[in-house]
């Protein structure tokens, strides 16, 4: 059963945006690119993914236990701030001057934390 992509009202125009960059983050750690994965990501969390693992991002971002994305449930888009949401976890993404980057990814809902994510920028 395909899953249906849900666009809230207050959406920008960015959704697809938004959209193409995580799942192009999520394909790029399925075919083991860790340049192209690092490249989509936050400057903050590229620099705190190098810092914690002390290694260089391609190859760090490779050993992370990011979980695998299927297509999102929803996009949603508040101004320079994105979020898509899959079946198991959730990517939040920031407009930079290059373009829509992943802040945060592999994030799932945790108490008394809004989310625990396996990669973000601090």
């Amino acid at each position: 059963m395909p899953l249906a992509l849900a666009v809230t009202a207050c959406g920008t125009g960015h959704e697809e945006e938004v959209e193409a960059t995580a799942a192009d983050f999520y394909a790029a750690l399925a075919d083991r690119d860790g340049a192209a994965a690092c490249a989509l990501l936050a400057p903050a969390t590229r620099s705190e993914l190098e810092q914690s693992s002390g290694k260089p991002c391609p190859r760090a971002v490779l050993e992370e236990k990011v979980p695998k994305a299927g297509d999102p449930d929803t996009v949603q888009v508040f101004g320079t701030e994105g979020q898509v949401t899959f079946d198991r976890e959730t990517t939040f993404l920031g407009d930079f001057p290059q373009g829509w980057r992943v802040v945060a990814a592999g994030c799932t809902p945790r108490e008394p934390r809004p989310y625990d994510c396996v990669l973000s920028g601090g």
